[in-house]
């Protein structure tokens, strides 16, 4: 068979930047220096002028263990709805306790901040989206936009603020997380993060904890939990919306009737499009 056909072009081409070295922080107990790494999708270049907004993902793996690229093949569609994709590596808690995971985000969004003509990207319509320890970050970044406490390394200059935050579910107090976990399995997680247990290290799992810090400034959220989360209690999620409601920021927060931790349910394009939604309404 033979034909020719007209096609019409209805999305653009996308490109991926693998690799890209955003910061550079201490390696082998702090004798050696080691590189953190992103990776991003971004569009074809058909409009030198046009810029997008970007969402940054956040990996899970218990602060124990993290892979930039996990789910960007499951977030492509978000590229060709129009977003730039960043995927984020940021240190596990067997190189650096909590507050380095957290630093380390900044660091990436302020790089491509700094970088915006390079990645097309639009510097006022930054997302943060990450599942779990990860869901746990983007938490933290919703809640401290200014905290210049956070912000180390290179690019300060710079913000390292977020318009909005998507949290899958997201650890938020490591206390009541540990506590409350329908399994032990993964108690040992929180204490590596903060380097206490935090039932015997109150101002340690504080400074760890997105409810400590809303107020007014905090960005939208939108939450997703599952209700047979084995590992990430539901009723945390549920206190951070009533916080932030409390506080009049805006949210919203979708609970998936019979989704575990980790769930295919949350990468379903019923869900997709609540997130689209959510982030047009917002940004």
């Amino acid at each position: 068979m033979k034909k020719t056909i007209d096609v019409k072009t209805v999305r653009d081409g996308l490109w991926m930047d693998t690799n890209v070295t955003y910061a550079q922080v201490p390696g082998w107990l702090g004798n050696t220096t080691r590189d953190l790494k992103l990776t991003v999708i971004r569009h074809f270049q058909n409009d030198s002028d046009k810029r997008y907004p970007v969402i940054f993902w956040f990996a899970g793996g218990g602060w124990m263990d993290t892979d930039n690229n996990v789910h960007l093949p499951n977030l492509v569609d978000f590229a060709h709805d129009g977003y730039i994709l960043v995927g984020v590596e940021y240190r596990d808690s067997n190189k650096v306790q909590f507050p380095g995971q957290l630093e380390d985000a900044k660091a990436a969004i302020r790089y491509v901040r700094a970088n915006a003509d390079r990645y097309q990207a639009d510097p006022d319509r930054f997302v943060a989206m990450g599942e779990s320890a990860g869901g746990h970050m983007v938490s933290m970044l919703g809640v401290t936009n200014g905290h210049r406490e956070f912000d180390k390394g290179d690019h300060l200059d710079v913000s390292s603020d977020v318009q909005v935050v998507v949290p899958f579910y997201g650890v938020v107090d490591p206390l009541t997380a540990k506590e409350g976990s329908a399994t032990d399995d993964f108690d040992f997680v929180y204490r590596n993060l903060l380097g206490a247990e935090p039932e015997d290290a109150p101002e340690l799992d504080r400074a760890a904890n997105p409810l400590s810090y809303i107020d007014q400034q905090t960005v939208p959220f939108l939450i997703l939990h599952g209700t047979k989360d084995m590992v990430v209690p539901l009723k945390d999620s549920e206190q951070l919306y009533d916080k932030l409601i409390e506080n009049q920021v805006p949210a919203d927060m979708y609970i998936l009737n019979g989704a575990g931790h980790m769930d295919a349910q949350f990468l379903q394009p019923q869900v997709f499009e609540i997130i689209k939604n959510f982030l047009a309404k917002h940004l």
